[in-house]
């Protein structure tokens, strides 16, 4: 509860009686100050009991145009609210932007100070900034008299708060000119899927897929032709933030509205997406395979959030690293030039390397993504991430899926600071700036 002016003055001329009756020892401005303040005591309980009349009669009404919209679009909400108003009262409602929207157009305040029944109606759009689902919070309804006012909260009830659902729009999508894609069968000399057809050897075909035994009965080469195999389609794998360090969320939003773009150009060709989400080192349970286009994106739009991470690799090497590590040392030692406590040291280094290793076979984000790539045959493998902080997680995965000849890109979103330093650290994975 606040004061106004008027119950100020009443304050402060109850603290003058209080003081001078103290100085000059007169009972009379003693009697006159207890009067002002009994006054003020009584106006405050009034006050509150009236405010709690009133605050039982309101009710409100949020209505949003739209459910489902894109980021960066404007909705528009519209608010009703009845309330019966006391003599001498003023009531004054703000309500309260839908959370990651800005205010576009219209007023989101309204008020009125005519007492008696009353109805109360506002009007405005907005534009949301993030994707995800966004549920309305209500507003805050101040009344006051001409000696205090209150602001209480007022909010929907659970099961009648509108909401909305944000989809990532689609900025950075990649855009193919019809014709242009890949055929819609492929030829691979994957083991399993039906051949589609034999033909001659040309010039320039893959020597794997020679069928021999056709072959040495013709007594010329002979080319295996597959039919499409339904798993030779990119993995999408998206590194979700740490929630508990600072985030870029305008560099995120970037991202996930290439991802967005990215799903649905490959969804509108109908072909099946496997998206897959991590943060860090951390296996998350995102994981998604089909066609379903609506699917996708509320997966995208529900899940695509930054997560706490529990699992780190800094404190990790590589295997491949310390493989390296252990044959620089012994082609250093080979050398005559060095000194005794150098080959001590560059021995001691090999010991503690190979002794690890034996000990400590993987971690398990490298088995957990070695097993996925084992059992599935990738045509590329597409990394969306922020690329903050430790990079090993990223090079892990670009390291088994460089034994198992995938192609490996990495897409991270532009800045303008100094956040993407870490790319230094990939050791040469191919890097794309949305």
């Amino acid at each position: 509860m606040k004061t106004t002016s008027c119950s100020n003055g009443l304050l402060a001329v109850f603290f003058i009686l209080i003081l001078l009756a103290g100085i000059l020892d007169d009972p009379v401005l003693l009697m006159a100050g207890t009067s002002v303040g009994i006054l003020l005591m009584g106006l405050s309980l009034l006050f509150l009991r009236t405010v709690d009349k009133t605050y039982r009669t309101v009710t409100g009404s949020w209505k949003m145009e739209k459910s489902l919209i894109r980021q960066g679009r404007s909705n528009a909400i519209e608010c009703t609210l009845s309330l019966f108003l006391s003599p001498g009262y003023q009531v004054r409602y703000q309500d309260t932007v839908p959370p990651m929207c800005s205010l576009e157009s219209g007023e989101n305040q309204t008020g009125t100070d005519t007492a008696g029944s009353q109805i109360l109606t506002l009007s405005y759009r907005f534009i949301p900034q993030y994707h995800g689902t966004i549920c309305h919070e209500g507003g805050i309804i101040t009344i006051q008299n001409r000696f205090f006012s209150i602001s209480l909260p007022l909010r929907p009830e659970k099961a009648s708060a509108p909401s909305m659902q944000v989809q990532p729009w689609p900025l950075f999508g990649l855009v193919e000119k019809p014709g242009s894609g890949k055929d819609l069968e492929r030829i691979g000399p994957v083991k399993g899927y039906s051949v589609r057809q034999f033909r001659e050897y040309i010039p320039g075909d893959d020597i794997r897929h020679v069928d021999w035994k056709i072959s040495a009965k013709r007594g010329t080469l002979y080319i295996r032709e597959y039919a499409t195999p339904a798993d030779e389609l990119p993995m999408v794998i998206v590194d979700l933030p740490d929630s508990g360090q600072e985030t870029d969320m305008q560099a995120f939003s970037r991202m996930v509205s290439s991802l967005s773009g990215y799903v649905e150009s490959k969804l509108a060709k109908k072909e099946p997406i496997r998206l897959m989400g991590i943060s860090g080192p951390n296996m998350s349970d995102l994981y998604y395979e089909g066609y379903d286009m609506a699917h996708c994106l509320t997966i995208i739009r529900e899940m695509i959030h930054p997560v706490p991470r529990t699992f780190h690799l800094f404190q990790f090497m590589m295997r491949s690293d310390m493989r390296k590590e252990i044959d620089n040392a012994d082609l250093s030692m080979d050398r005559s030039e060095i000194s005794e406590q150098e080959r001590s040291y560059l021995a001691r280094i090999c010991d503690v390397r190979k002794q690890f290793m034996q000990e400590v076979k993987t971690t398990r984000f490298a088995h957990a993504m070695s097993t996925i790539l084992m059992h599935r045959h990738f045509h590329e493998i597409i990394l969306y991430s922020l690329c903050d902080g430790d990079m090993s997680h990223i090079r892990e995965i670009a390291a088994l899926a460089g034994r198992q000849n995938i192609p490996f890109r990495i897409r991270t979103p532009k800045r303008s600071d100094l956040s993407c330093m870490g790319l230094f650290s990939l050791h040469g994975e191919p890097v794309e700036v949305i």
